[in-house]
């Protein structure tokens, strides 16, 4: 029997495929912000105190700095899975178009996730966070909820007709939505868009973007479930201080 994966609402709901940026209909949800107050955190040196994650994979090790000054029960629930070995041996379970990796799911098809106690986590939105190339996004398969299960994010294409789709959500105001110093910074460091104010960002891949691209490489079996053609092993994800991750 054929395996089904079920990517929750994120293939279709939110990630298009050729030149779009954004879903269909894309609407402001949770992003009604104070843009003038925005800091573009993920792009800042870490400071050595970091909380941060070592992802140890088959492929090759990521560290991930974490921010739970902006995403606190996220992040809380993502480091006690770590810590209680919820992570290790688990596998990537789907590669979605080079755009993002799946994983986090102690069942292989990525069915089900956890949390401290059994209840799906509200997403936790900030201006200062955003889907950037090598973010680490909480996921569910409830809409505007979180568990142990997460995606990193790889980029989409910007091609000639992105700063015009970039530009075209508008505020409640009708003004734009997203600003030109976000737009520019999506383009330097890539991104996916289309992820901002449906996942709750709450890490972001500071060393190993290399091991996520070649995670991005692995062919999958078809394109109807994404998963991946070889096993992509997470062994493990080790809780640490940025700091201490450095190269002496």
């Amino acid at each position: 029997m054929k395996k089904r994966i079920i990517l929750p609402f994120i293939a279709s709901a939110v990630l298009l495929s050729g030149c779009s940026l954004f879903p269909q209909a894309y609407t402001s949800r949770a992003l009604d912000y104070d843009f003038s107050q925005m800091e573009l955190v993920q792009l800042e040196e870490p400071e050595d105190d970091r909380l941060a994650a070592v992802i140890k994979t088959s492929k090759g090790d990521m560290t991930a700095v974490l921010y739970p000054e902006y995403a606190p029960k996220t992040v809380d629930n993502f480091v006690n899975r770590a810590n209680d070995g919820y992570y290790d041996n688990t596998k990537v379970y789907v590669v979605y178009q080079h755009s993002y990796a799946a994983t986090g799911s102690s069942k292989e098809d990525g069915s089900s996730g956890a949390t401290n106690d059994g209840q799906l986590i509200e997403n936790e939105y900030t201006p200062n966070l955003w889907p950037f190339k090598g973010s680490l996004l909480s996921l569910s398969s409830n809409i505007g909820y979180g568990d142990s299960r997460y995606m990193i994010l790889n980029t989409v294409e910007f091609d000639e007709t992105a700063d015009e789709t970039m530009r075209e959500p508008k505020n409640k105001d009708g003004e734009q939505l997203f600003p030109d110093e976000l737009i520019e910074a999506w383009k330097e460091h890539g991104a996916v868009p289309g992820m901002s104010g449906f996942f709750t960002v709450f890490g972001q891949v500071v060393d190993g973007m290399d091991v996520l691209e070649e995670i991005m490489d692995v062919p999958v079996v078809d394109e109807e479930t994404y998963v991946p053609s070889e096993d992509i092993v997470i062994y493990t994800v080790e809780i640490t201080e940025y700091g201490k991750t450095k190269s002496e």
